[in-house]
């Protein structure tokens, strides 16, 4: 006899293929039950889903005796009705279909991600019962059959819930009688009455059993479904247990709390104030937040909801998902019908944004009617929303990413806490949201540790995550908690984490997925410096540490951006690069927040780069700040940032990003669809970027030759070749740590990149490079050596620049000629010169050869594949086919004229260089810049230099130095190696140089030691994270 609560776990096997027909009570494409086992993906993919919008209830459901079954338009997910079924203590409803299971191997290896089957289906209980239902599957079930395995669902609720497990991983077998014969402790044989089912390949029914602790009651099921899903999004909740455990949030308070004072109290209203004062007066610089102000326009977008209530009371209305939910429906794999269907649900982030909308439309209302309504509207989204289970307990199968649907939800509940509150709906709203603010419970514990300074946290849910504190009904709490989330902030800002996590870096890079990341530190930037305005001056505030690690990396951040970052820095979004305009806003908060280091109530610094990058005149800085302040200029010099394997150089407007990978920092993020063709992103990119929209001046993907980079060494393989070997993420790291940047006296650089490329398909695990830069002033001499590789079917080759040609980059110059003509095309050679459409020039030299070329080209998007196409501006050295230690030897410069780069021309030609390379291949590249007498040496192994002031470099480092008169040498010294692990912290380096000569410090160090050695000085540079540690000498007569 079936037992309902002895359940025993068990592994499917079955490796069956799933029925491709959706049971439907209305005639669809899918109607018919599939006979056909291949496997084919769409087959795999497409969702079995059972809907209950017709006008008769299904053939093939059927229910016992003492239960009562009709299709009601009251409630329903998919469609406009549901199965309304008036059931008796232990009664049932079947549905009879097969239930063909698609093993975990088969679905992943389809799908091309860890993937599992499920099964999963809606469910509206207008009473809470303290019992199960059983739901099982097996075969010709009816009222009374025993079952093979199932789940257990506690009905202890109201509203709607959804369910939802892995088939292979979440079911639990049922005990049937049967015959089992084992041996019993002293070694003798006996029967026992049942033995453990388990799930069988021919299943044909899923039976809902009525819970028997209440005599009777009403559920109404809906949209029931087998599908494939990420096996990583099943997870547990109040009404069915999975193999997955979110953790719910623990504040951890004390039960006795001391009583709030007057100036505590004063705070919170002060910090409130401020929040909701910041989301009235918000612009478009919230990310995906699009403003409404137009009253009429609320009042239709909310009809559009359809939300109304019944004579009875009972809601109704469109179903609400979050974007990520989506994915266990397989949207792209539908059918014509039930993407009909789903096509009408409503995204939370689009629901939320409403919310937000009408909430603050409410505020800044004085119209005493007008405010009413939208209060009506707001409570009746609120009541919708919570309905359609949007709970505590519930977790809708999965709400991973949760941030991005849901964060207008706190704000606005917020603002409309009152009316939350008279509604007796504030507490179960603030329940909800931190029961789904789980996700992030590493955050919202307020626990300080290594994932406190996770970016996503500021950038989605930090604003959030005061608001629902703010939520709290009782004062000593809400103090208690805000004081605690003041402490947390602290150190979310000021830690520097261990290994690759999220946080900001002592160089000033902001860590996002194990890297420097502009997409997600800038929106982090803006919260961050929001909160610390807010809780500045009050009880809660960050101290002067958290401040100061902020205010580094948004200057940073502006140091490496015009006003956005260059193709290297994209991430997986190339040409849709962050601006620091994102959060142009930040530095005038953290401006407001005071200066960390001198105590001012007014951080000059920060409000002077806010006025550069708004265009804000001096003469407007009072009303502002409160004080005249000058808008900073444009940055000027050179700045290393090895977090992220880069170097910056700046000239005028002119940005160049010089950008590397190693076994630390990433080359680029590659997702299945987005930037497929990223390769190249980090080949020791050099790309000069004007100030101003990278559209105008050419950037954009139409067109784009994914092959041709500016400055990289590549393979210029076809698309389909470049296309990522993984069908999802690959973000490859190099085999050894050392890439990277030097500068010495914020003025020079020295870039290295040092290249192996890795064994993985679609890879040349042959080609190899050693790059170098010298940058200096205007100009950059670029090196290359040791270029090798065995593609015999493509060339290799080094980019000089690529860009559209745009009404502001459409210039071209080819050794003193204005060129004009389209298509245009010619071969280069040794002392030929070139200035491309933004005014930089380059000059060929030692022995290099190339193309230039105006021409229409075709590419692919990085997202879709589609084509696209532009005219484009291109140049490139040519290494040939399957090339054997090839070398490149060019001058850039910034700013260049016709007149310049023909004089320089001309002394090229006549033996007189403002450069000289002084050793290029596999050990080092050595180059002397004879403007500025600054030497750059790159050892990527131990070297010593044949001549100059230095005699040795025992290990890989980026050495430079520069004479200041016969008696003064400037000296730095770094490696790009990080020291550091995934998992653990980054340590200092000795990095040891020897000098020809006695030399003693004039400018001391404490990160430089300095040793005199018979006729030599040994310097000991502690090179800590990469950032460059310099030391002024002078000669010992």
């Amino acid at each position: 006899m079936y037992t309902p609560f002895r359940f025993k776990l068990i592994a499917l096997t079955v490796a069956t293929l799933l029925g491709a027909a959706a049971c439907t009570s209305h005639p669809s494409v899918n109607n018919a039950k599939s006979t056909n086992n291949e496997i084919n993906k769409k087959m795999l993919m497409q969702a079995t889903i059972i809907d209950f919008d017709g006008n008769n209830i299904p053939e093939f459901v059927s229910a016992s005796k003492d239960s009562t079954l009709s299709l009601s338009p009251e409630r329903y997910i998919m469609g406009n009705k549901s199965l309304k079924w008036d059931w008796q203590a232990g009664s049932s409803v079947t549905i009879h279909h097969p239930i063909k299971q698609v093993p975990d191997s088969v679905a992943s290896k389809i799908w091309g991600r860890k993937a599992t089957q499920v099964l999963s289906f809606w469910i509206y209980n207008e009473s809470p019962v303290d019992d199960y239902m059983i739901v099982d599957l097996g075969r010709g079930l009816g009222p009374a059959g025993s079952p093979d395995t199932g789940i257990k669902v506690k009905m202890n609720f109201s509203g709607w819930r959804a369910i939802g497990v892995s088939l292979q991983n979440d079911l639990e077998g049922r005990e049937i009688e049967g015959l089992g014969i084992s041996e019993n402790e002293a070694g003798e044989s006996g029967a026992h009455n049942t033995i453990a089912s388990g799930a069988k390949s021919d299943m044909d029914d899923i039976r809902f059993k009525a819970p028997l602790k209440a005599p009777s009651g009403t559920f109404y099921i809906d949209r029931i479904m087998l599908s494939i899903d990420d096996a990583r999004y099943q997870w547990s909740d109040d009404q069915v247990k999975t193999r997955i455990q979110i953790p719910e949030i623990d504040f951890r308070l004390p039960k006795k709390l001391p009583p709030p004072t007057a100036s505590e109290l004063a705070a919170t209203d002060s910090i409130r104030d401020a929040l909701v004062r910041i989301f009235i007066q918000v612009n478009t610089d919230e990310n995906g937040l699009v403003i409404v102000d137009n009253y009429e326009k609320l009042r239709s977008d909310f009809a559009a909801l359809r939300i109304k209530r019944n004579a009875e009371g009972k809601l109704s209305g469109r179903h609400i998902i979050t974007d990520k939910q989506k994915v266990l429906y397989q949207p792209e794999f539908m059918s014509a019908v039930d993407k009909q269907r789903f096509n009408d649900y409503v995204y939370l982030a689009d629901y939320a944004t409403l919310m937000f909308n009408i909430s603050r439309t409410y505020q800044v209302s004085t119209a005493p009617a007008q405010r009413q309504e939208l209060a009506d509207m707001y409570i009746l989204m609120t009541q919708h929303l919570l309905d359609q289970g949007f709970v505590d307990g519930s977790a809708l199968v999965t709400t991973h990413h949760w941030g991005y649907s849901s964060r207008w939800w706190y704000i606005s509940a917020l603002m409309m806490s009152d009316e939350l509150e008279k509604h007796q709906l504030r507490q179960q709203v603030a329940d909800a949201l931190l029961w789904y603010s789980r996700e992030f419970k590493a955050n919202f514990d307020m626990q300080p540790g290594a994932e406190s300074s996770d970016l996503d946290y500021f950038n989605t849910l930090s604003r959030q995550h005061l608001a629902l504190l703010m939520l709290e009904p009782d004062p000593a709490k809400r103090i208690a908690l805000l004081k605690r989330f003041g402490e947390y902030i602290n150190v979310a800002l000021s830690q520097i984490p261990p290994g690759s996590r999220d946080g900001l870096r002592p160089d000033g890079t902001a860590w996002r997925h194990e890297g420097n990341y502009p997409g997600y530190s800038f929106p982090a930037f803006k919260n961050a410096s929001q909160l610390v305005y807010m809780l500045q001056g009050t009880p809660f505030e960050v101290s002067k540490e958290g401040r100061a690690a902020l205010k580094k990396a948004m200057v940073s951040a502006w140091i490496y951006s015009n006003p956005a970052t260059s193709l290297g820095l994209a991430g997986r979004h190339p040409f849709n690069s962050s601006s620091v305009k994102l959060f142009q806003d930040s530095f005038r908060w953290l401006a407001l927040a005071g200066n960390p280091q001198t105590g001012d109530k007014v951080d000059k610094d920060l409000a002077a780069i806010y006025l550069q990058i708004t265009r804000t005149p001096e003469s407007e800085s009072e009303t502002l700040f409160g004080q005249t302040i000058k808008p900073a200029s444009l940055p000027q010099g050179n700045w290393t940032f090895n977090g992220g394997a880069f170097g910056i150089h700046r000239f005028s407007d002119k940005m160049v990003t010089l950008k590397a990978y190693n076994s630390n920092v990433w080359s680029s993020e590659i997702y299945y669809a987005d930037n497929r063709y990223g390769r190249y992103q980090s080949h020791g990119a050099v790309q000069v970027l004007p100030y101003g929209s990278q559209k105008e001046i050419g950037f954009t993907q139409d067109g784009w030759d994914w092959n041709r980079n500016p400055g990289t060494t590549t393979i210029h393989l076809p698309l389909a070749e470049l296309d990522s070997p993984n069908p999802h993420t690959l973000m490859l790291r190099g085999d050894q740590p050392f890439s990277g940047h030097s500068s010495l006296a914020g003025k020079y650089g020295m870039f290295a990149f040092k290249f192996d490329a890795p064994s993985m398909p679609k890879f040349d695990s042959s080609f190899t490079a050693r790059k170098t830069a010298l940058e200096t002033e205007n100009r950059l001499v670029l090196l290359g050596s040791n270029i090798s590789n065995s593609t015999t079917k493509y060339p290799t080759e080094t980019t000089l620049f690529q860009h559209g040609i745009t009404d502001k980059a459409h210039a071209l110059w080819v050794n003193g000629e204005r060129i004009t003509a389209f298509p245009y095309q010619r071969t280069l050679g040794e002392g030929d010169w070139l200035i491309d459409g933004h005014g930089t020039g380059y000059l060929l030299t030692a022995g290099a050869k190339g193309e230039v070329r105006r021409q229409h080209q075709v590419s692919a998007n990085n997202k879709t594949r589609k084509p696209t196409e532009a005219d484009i501006s291109v140049a490139w050295l040519s290494h040939g086919k399957k090339p054997q230690d090839a070398e490149y030897e060019y001058l850039m410069v910034l700013e260049a004229t016709p007149g310049s780069m023909q004089q320089l021309a001309n002394d090229y030609r006549a033996g007189k260089k403002p450069y000289e390379v002084l050793r290029k291949d596999n050990v080092a590249h050595i180059v002397r810049d004879n403007v500025t007498q600054t030497i750059g040496y790159t050892a990527f192994s131990a070297v010593t230099p044949a001549d100059g002031v230095v005699k040795s470099i025992p290990q890989p480092a980026i050495i430079m130095t520069q004479s200041r008169g016969d008696k003064e040498l400037i000296v730095s010294g770094v490696t790009p190696d990080l020291n550091m692990t995934r998992t653990t912290a980054a340590t200092p380096v000795p990095i040891s140089v020897t000098l020809n000569g006695q030399w003693q410090a004039s400018v001391p160090n404490p990160q430089v030691s300095v040793r005199i050695a018979g006729g030599t000085t040994e310097l000991t540079f502690s090179s800590y994270f990469g950032i460059p540690q310099e030391i002024t000498l002078k000669q010992q007569p």
